[in-house]
């Protein structure tokens, strides 16, 4: 199996860390499929009334009709005429002569449509199941009948075997009106009624009546000519080969027409609101579809590990992008087969029961909704959905996808920077070194002096427990000669195996090797610190260089990272690293003057980046933030009662953070809220700034 594919499969049937990206995937794909269902529904529906109008005007309109393109008749017995008739297709030639007539029974009148025809029109159409009231009668001995449209009938207020007869006018050709006397101007002819037919199609029932063809000629005054020669082809014949080949024996001076031609409006208006209906539901489709993005995107979230993983493998921009994209496409085809399924099952069962009912019993041509399946609308259906899946996918994955899968991408911004460092070695690595946060940048400054740039991969302002690298960043990175980590902190517990893969040249050092761990559920007493929560990362409190004695220790492996990196330039390294432990004994000295005879020995701080600063002074320190979470109503209670109990002055905020909560609880005990930034890179400052507000 292709791989992208593979690995799609299993993302989709696969449970997922987090349940509401299953849940949203399965919203996507039941939209698609009720967008789908309804489709398959709707368009089937429109087939059926498509097929049952066409059943009705095939009881009244033959399957090929031949009429002259500009003339109003013509001569049926010309020699092109009589080989069609003697076509081996042709089964049934009827001659129609048809014009427009008065028609007038006691006192009521109406224009109506004279349709002559020869006594071959009962075999040509089945007009015996039309009837709803006499016979079929054209002509009983010398007397002429007519067969009535149900409409016309009625709104001439006659019915079959009426005694009366119906008093038909038609003007006479090539003769003017007699103002004087108008109706020497008409010719009128009597009909007998013989029967009325119902087609439920207006444009029949409503104007048209049947009369004798030899009638019909009297009436209008001709002789031989007709309008329209109608034909009934043999049984199994090829309707749309016989059209071609009259076609072609006739010239371009006839119109051979098949039932669809005869209605063309008809058909065309129900093919366009058939067609309307689609696009409408195809938008709501396209919606549907639409959630593919949201899914998608959670599923790149998701998955960086595992893209992180197989760049490591060797796969590259475009196996990860087929992955996500074959993922939406299987999204959407789930749904659309599921819901096309469903709307085959539908329809097969209302063909075969009629669930569902178009009304009362008997007010319309047929009781229920009439539904035919058509594998062009399945396979018109199918591509809609494939292609606007595809669209959805590959949106996500070409756009949203860019700043979830940029992690994955970090060795392709590295390769040219490995290069161009290989190259210039001397240059570039041997003068930078980077670290993971600004304090950091301080003591590794102090020491390496001139000799080597600093470079902070975290930048001033970023919280070290959510940033992630931009690519630019890491490009700075792979250019550096050593990497100095600060412990435990979360920056480096989620990058730093990929930091290590990645950049294979780099050594790394520990500055906190030494350190004596506080952990995050460590409680002090006789005044010593209290962490009340919990770091996100890990089990230890990693803020290790906001107290002197922490410095010390992060000081003394910095000056043996620069040893080990330019044992030459020794001398140098420690006569800096002497004057930075003398400033950190006067920064301790300051500190003690300012907090040894501090009364208030309690603070409260949003996030617990103070512990080992209160364990060192002797001080406690109480954490609005509980496990990286904001506080509950019951734990800020607890806080405020505690803080209230210890007269607290002073709630600290590090910048990063949002303010409410500390101003809130400032407000409930009385005591000023001190913004401070542990991570600056002025650590001297920074210390004496805390110490100097808790006075």
């Amino acid at each position: 199996m292709n791989l992208p594919l593979y690995i799609a499969c299993r993302y989709l049937f696969a449970k997922k860390s987090h349940n509401a990206i299953n849940i949203i995937s399965m919203i996507s794909v039941c939209g698609v499929m009720v967008a789908t269902m309804a489709l398959v529904c709707v368009m089937s529906v429109f087939n059926g009334f498509e097929v049952l109008v066409a059943s009705r005007f095939g009881n009244f309109d033959p399957e090929l009709k031949i009429t002259p393109v500009t003339a109003k008749v013509f001569d049926p017995e010309t020699d092109a005429m009589r080989q069609v008739r003697e076509m081996p297709e042709v089964a049934v030639c009827t001659e129609v002569l048809q014009d427009h007539v008065l028609v007038r029974y006691n006192g009521r009148q109406v224009i109506a449509v004279a349709k002559g025809v020869s006594l071959s029109f009962r075999d040509m159409v089945q007009i015996d199941m039309l009837l709803i009231d006499g016979k079929f009668i054209l002509q009983e001995g010398e007397t002429s009948c007519s067969v009535l449209g149900i409409g016309l009938a009625s709104t001439l207020g006659v019915n079959a075997g009426f005694v009366a007869p119906l008093e038909i006018y038609a003007p006479i050709r090539n003769r003017k009106v007699d103002l004087a006397n108008p109706l020497h101007s008409y010719r009128m002819e009597y009909a007998f009624i013989g029967g009325v037919f119902c087609i439920n199609q207006p444009d029949y029932d409503e104007n048209y009546m049947l009369l004798p063809l030899a009638l019909t000629r009297t009436l209008l005054h001709y002789e031989t000519e007709v309008s329209a020669l109608e034909l009934k082809l043999a049984s199994g014949a090829d309707i749309k080969a016989v059209q071609k080949r009259i076609r072609t024996l006739l010239g371009d001076g006839f119109l051979v027409q098949d039932r669809y031609e005869q209605q063309e409006a008809l058909y065309k208006m129900m093919q366009a609101e058939k067609w309307m209906t689609f696009l409408i539901l195809a938008f709501v489709l396209a919606i549907a579809l639409f959630n593919v993005v949201s899914s998608l995107s959670m599923l790149m979230i998701e998955k960086q590990d595992d893209v992180r993983m197989l760049r490591s493998m060797g796969a590259g921009d475009r196996l990860i992008r087929r992955i996500f994209l074959f993922e939406g496409c299987l999204i959407s085809m789930l749904g659309a087969l599921t819901g096309m399924t469903l709307g085959v099952i539908l329809c097969l069962v209302q063909q075969e029961y009629g669930l569902l009912k178009l009304g009362s019993s008997g007010l319309f041509m047929n009781d229920n909704y009439p539904v035919k399946l058509a594998a062009t609308d399945l396979l018109a259906i199918i591509t809609t959905v494939f292609l606007i899946g595809l669209l959805a996918s590959w949106y996500s994955v070409r756009h949203l996808g860019k700043k979830w899968l940029v992690k994955g991408r970090l060795a392709l911004y590295l390769l040219p920077c490995l290069l161009l460092a290989g190259c210039n070695r001397a240059q570039v690595r041997e003068q930078s070194v980077a670290v993971t946060i600004e304090p950091q940048r301080y003591f590794a400054e102090k020491i390496a002096g001139d000799r080597f740039a600093v470079h902070t991969v975290v930048p001033a302002g970023q919280s070290p427990e959510t940033y992630d690298p931009a690519p630019h960043e890491m490009i700075r990175l792979a250019r550096s000669r050593a990497y100095l980590r600060i412990g435990r902190i979360g920056f480096e517990e989620a990058w730093m195996q990929t930091i290590r893969e990645n950049n294979p040249h780099l050594a790394f050092f520990d500055l906190s090797e030494g350190i004596c761990w506080i952990r995050n559920d460590a409680a002090h007493e006789d005044g010593a610190a209290h962490a009340y929560a919990h770091h996100a990362h890990c089990k230890e409190d990693p803020h290790i260089w906001n107290a002197t004695a922490g410095a010390r220790i992060i000081a003394r492996n910095t000056l043996q990272a620069f040893v080990s990196l330019d044992p030459a330039e020794e001398a140098v390294y420690r006569a800096n690293y002497g004057q930075l432990l003398r400033e950190i004994d006067g920064t301790e000295r300051v500190l003690h003057e300012l907090l040894d005879t501090l009364t208030c020995r309690t603070f409260i701080i949003h996030h617990p980046a103070l512990t080992y600063f209160a364990d060192e002074f002797r001080l406690t320190q109480l954490a609005i933030e509980s496990e990286g979470r904001e506080p509950s109503a019951a734990s800020m209670k607890t806080l405020v009662d505690r803080a209230r109990e210890a007269n607290v002055r002073v709630v600290f905020v590090q910048q990063e953070f949002d303010r409410k909560h500390a101003e809130q609880v400032a407000k409930e005990i009385g005591a000023r809220v001190v913004t401070i930034n542990p991570l600056d890179v002025h650590w001297r400052e920074q210390m004496i700034l805390i110490a100097r507000s808790l006075l």
